[in-house]
């Protein structure tokens, strides 16, 4: 059996837990990009393999013009 165990803390990785948040991440980029007027799918894909990169650039890029902005009016 495969272990990452390093020699100094004895602390094992768990790839599940990478798996889990690239998920989050791309979850997390998919609603802002439909939310911005973005291609959601593209930022999605950014989001799971870029993970905080991705959706930080995301946070900052402007809406596109005609952008729904129905969260605004609710």
């Amino acid at each position: 059996m495969l272990s990452l165990t390093t020699a100094t803390t004895g602390y094992t990785a768990n790839p599940l837990i990478g798996l889990v948040l690239a998920v989050v991440f791309a979850v997390g980029c998919y609603l802002l990009a439909q939310r911005k007027g973005r291609r959601p799918v593209l930022w999605a894909v950014l989001g799971f393999f870029f993970s905080l990169i991705a959706l930080i650039v995301l946070a900052v890029l402007p809406s596109h013009a005609g952008a729904s902005h129905s969260a605004s009016r609710s």
